[in-house]
């Protein structure tokens, strides 16, 4: 009996694609939008996991690039792989939403790249700690913070204290977003600044001996 047809594509992710992921996603997608509506308008970029999980997605603003995860390499607003395709020092923000960690090295040195002073990196990761990712123990991939604070240090960006979103267990009814420092959380949220180093001001020629010289 031959097997039953999927309509899966072949090879495709399975990442995200539970309802308990897919309100994640919603959730963390409404929380930052508050989030950079308070910063400057400056251009951005988005990359977010893999098609399926973001069918409900609004067009995104003509000022922003919203990419996703695609056999490797990105897709969406343009396709791409690495390097990014864009100069260096011209985004206001990054955000990095659950990214695989095959390319983490050379990901988060892109993003480096292309942040203007000032500029933030956001990280979203599935907190291993969360009673919620019981419930959606294959779509929800666990990725190693620490790991990948460590890449985030090693290219110069300033990490803030963590920060929590989600419920620890099922899905809230609350419509509003909101993270907190309770450590069990759903999503693990870092914010990564990258601050210029600030120059330096010459040494002040020392006086000699005795009295300063009268102007």
């Amino acid at each position: 009996m031959p097997a039953a047809a999927s309509s899966r594509q072949p090879g495709a992710s399975n990442r995200f694609s539970g309802k308990e992921a897919q309100w994640l996603l919603a959730q963390e997608r409404q929380w930052l939008a508050g989030q950079m509506a308070s910063r400057p308008a400056r251009p951005w970029l988005w990359l977010a996991p893999p098609a399926a999980a973001m069918a409900d997605w609004p067009r995104p603003p003509p000022r922003g690039l919203l990419l996703h995860e695609q056999d490797g390499r990105y897709s969406g607003s343009i396709r791409c792989g690495l390097p990014l395709p864009l100069p260096s020092d011209c985004l206001g923000d990054v955000v990095l939403q659950h990214p695989g960690w095959g390319g983490a090295g050379p990901l988060v040195e892109e993003c480096a790249r292309v942040l203007i002073d000032g500029g933030r990196l956001w990280l979203f990761l599935v907190n291993p700690w969360s009673p919620f990712r019981l419930r959606r123990p294959r779509d929800l991939p666990v990725a190693s913070a620490g790991a990948w604070q460590q890449r985030l240090r090693a290219h110069g960006l300033q990490i803030d204290a963590a920060r929590f979103l989600g419920p620890s267990w099922r899905m809230a009814s609350q419509s509003n977003a909101q993270a907190s420092d309770w450590p069990l959380g759903a999503c693990r949220v870092i914010v990564a600044e990258k601050r210029g180093a600030a120059p330096v001001a010459p040494a002040p020629v020392a006086w000699g001996r005795g009295a300063a010289p009268a102007a």
